[in-house]
């Protein structure tokens, strides 16, 4: 398996992809948008402007050509006079560059009329020919100018102050960035929510998938989402898949069952007629041997068997238990006997600690058959010279008024423990791990545990020691009644 760290969820995570590219496109459009605002309304303000002043000059070039200089002077002062209109800086100027007549207003200062400047080479102009610029006044305000070359070949110009397009469209500006950044934000946590919801059902079927690959219940399924839409057909097409699997595999377990049932009888006839041959005389060494090893070999094929009927009666809720009020402990301490010689041949230290009387309703004898189970699996995979400790306890009961709390039995071993990938399923029955190939079995005797601990009430699980080795705990509900058992036991299921 490789070491490299899974990425960041919210790296992963289509929904913050899909917003984040929407919330790009979003702002793209959103500032193209408000540029074509920015410039079409800068555009008619300078224009607005503009045909404003060009009408002014266009007032005094008429009055001029009927009046003269005489008529300019009489209409400005009227136009001075007027409250509504804004006074305009108006000169008259010769071929030759002279200003021969000009006018000035209050508010201007002596720059502003310097900045009024005579085109080069206006002379040169055609009749009516002019032109409107914009002046820099200062940091708030420009210098419109309007000019227009009169029939008798001066220069007429028409200025005033306007305020400067910049400053004009500064508030814009400012609402843009405020009501801008609100909208994206908002538009990026409005396509948050509706990609989240929209791919809601890929995050069920990632969950269903895992929960599947970490616990093996293969009837979970991915809920039905509301719409009709691609995804929900993934959905649908999933599920499809999840229950063809779940049919060919009780397909398979019914025709391993059908089989196991099949196969006791004939094996069993098998048994008894080579304990027939063996125990009759004529014999020679080899033949009583290969009997021997037949009946031996007989007996492992039917307690397999046996087994495999078991789980499958434990797994329809069929099993039948003798339960009667016991003392873990002591059940615990039989079926450590049971391979005392077993680790001392190997060697493995094998011990037992019990912490007082344990009190549990069992059926004495299928429990002790689980606990056989889960120590020929720690001597099993612990290593010569390692160590095979079974603890029990209570835990979790009130010390006040007795009540509640569990009895806990767990098993560890110094061995090389069970690999993440592989935790989540040693509990499955056939299923061996690649470090269980060397070893004989066929990966029943786990399946055979929970089946029985789950029986009772009770739960199984696993996990791995932090110094090394496996740890197998198994819980069952306490009870307040205990008589002392005599221990029978039963071979243990690899």
């Amino acid at each position: 398996m490789s070491s490299k760290p899974p990425p960041d969820r919210a790296q992963r995570s289509l929904a913050l992809w899909l917003s984040g590219w929407f919330a790009l496109l979003f702002t793209a459009g959103f500032t193209a948008i408000f540029a074509l605002l920015y410039w079409s309304l800068a555009r008619q303000l300078e224009a607005r402007d503009s045909e404003a002043l060009q009408l002014r000059l266009q007032q005094y070039a008429g009055i001029y050509a009927l009046a003269g200089v005489y008529g300019l002077e009489s209409r400005y002062n009227e136009d001075s006079q007027a409250p509504h209109v804004r006074s305009l800086f108006i000169q008259l100027v010769n071929r030759s560059g002279t200003v021969e007549w000009a006018r000035i207003p209050s508010d201007w200062i002596g720059a502003d009329a310097q900045r009024v400047t005579v085109p080069d080479g206006w002379g040169g102009w055609t009749e009516r020919q002019n032109y409107t610029i914009r002046v820099p006044r200062d940091e708030e305000q420009d210098l419109a100018v309007a000019a227009q070359v009169l029939p008798d070949g001066h220069l007429l110009q028409v200025a005033r102050s306007t305020d400067s397009r910049a400053v004009l469209l500064a508030p814009l500006r400012h609402t843009f960035l405020w009501v801008g950044g609100a909208v994206v934000v908002l538009g990026f946590g409005a396509g948050l929510v509706t990609a989240r919801r929209a791919t809601r059902p890929l995050r069920d079927v990632i969950a269903t998938a895992r929960r599947i690959a970490a616990t093996g219940e293969l009837d979970t399924r991915v809920p039905a989402p509301r719409r009709d839409d691609e995804v929900a057909e993934l959905v649908r097409a999933f599920n499809t898949v999840l229950d063809k699997n779940a049919g060919l595999l009780r397909a398979m377990r019914e025709a391993l069952d059908n089989v196991a049932h099949d196969l006791r009888t004939p094996l069993t006839r098998l048994r008894g007629t080579a304990e027939i041959a063996l125990q009759s005389a004529g014999g020679n060494g080899a033949q009583n041997d290969a009997l021997a090893d037949c009946v031996e070999q007989t007996d492992d094929v039917l307690r397999l068997l046996r087994a495999l009927m078991e789980i499958s009666e434990a797994e329809a809720g069929m099993m039948r238990l003798d339960k009667v009020p016991a003392d873990l402990g002591a059940v615990a301490r039989d079926a450590v006997e049971l391979y005392a010689e077993v680790a001392e041949a190997k060697p493995v230290t094998l011990g037992v600690d019990v912490a007082g009387t344990v009190p549990v309703l069992a059926d004495t004898i299928r429990l002790r058959q689980a606990i056989a189970n889960l120590v020929d699996n720690a001597v099993k995979y612990t290593p010569a010279g390692g160590r095979v400790k079974v603890r029990v306890a209570v835990e979790g009961k009130d010390p006040a008024t007795g009540s509640g709390g569990e009895a806990v039995l767990t098993v560890s071993d110094s061995g090389p423990g069970v690999p993440p990938a592989e935790q989540g399923r040693i509990w499955e029955r056939l299923y061996r791990g690649d470090a269980s190939r060397s070893q004989r079995g066929l990966g029943l005797g786990l399946s055979l545990v929970r089946v029985i601990v789950e029986a009772h009430g009770g739960r199984v699980m696993q996990r791995n020691a932090p110094e090394g080795g496996a740890v197998f705990e198994l819980r069952l509900p306490l009870t307040t009644v205990m008589d002392p058992m005599v221990s029978t036991g039963l071979p243990p299921v690899g």
